[in-house]
């Protein structure tokens, strides 16, 4: 709580309204125009959100980190790749595509230099190919490559690495990314 205090007050320095708000029970702060802060109980990293609606899609998604994997499943208590993205969305406010490849496609798509936290990360996944992925997850913090993902049976949904040799199977190679928030 101390970190979300630290920001509002840091916030509100600045000539602009600062709300202090609590989205999907963890604390954050937004303030008109500016980025939403999120603190993380669960020890992920401190993310700054570029919105209110990512900000509550990570925050939607922690939430459901340890829960099993199910194919078809979204949730509350088991979730496949995209049942667990389209839920953290729909807890934003938004509704997207159920399927990984619906989501692909309905994008936006964003360049890997502007990604930022709350994107969707694609890969090709076990019954996907590169222009129909079959994977997806929810990045958290696009600079040390962490994303939320639902990635299997026998694995629990969970914070995990993409995009590097360090990645899970089938996470090393991506894909691309969208960004639900855009259409907002």
């Amino acid at each position: 709580m101390s970190r979300v205090v630290g920001i509002a007050a840091a916030l509100a320095a600045l000539p602009i309204l600062v709300v202090v708000l609590v989205v999907g029970g963890t604390p954050a702060a937004t303030a008109t125009g500016t980025p939403t802060a999120v603190t993380s109980a669960s020890g992920l990293p401190h993310v700054i959100a570029p919105s209110k609606a990512a900000a509550t899609a990570i925050a939607y998604a922690e939430q459901q980190l340890g829960k099993p994997y199910l194919w078809g499943g979204t949730g509350p208590d088991a979730f496949d790749c995209s049942g667990l993205v389209m839920m953290a969305y729909q807890a934003a406010g938004l509704s997207i595509p159920r399927t990984s490849q619906d989501q692909w496609t309905w994008g936006p798509q964003v360049p890997a230099s502007q990604v930022e936290p709350g994107d969707l990360v694609f890969f090709a996944g076990s019954d996907g190919t590169a222009t129909s992925p079959g994977h997806v997850g929810i990045v958290i913090d696009p600079a040390t490559h962490l994303m939320i993902e639902a990635y299997a049976t026998g694995f629990p949904t969970r914070a995990s690495q993409f995009g590097t040799p360090a990645a899970a199977a089938g996470d090393g190679v991506v894909v691309g990314f969208t960004r639900p928030r855009a259409h907002m």
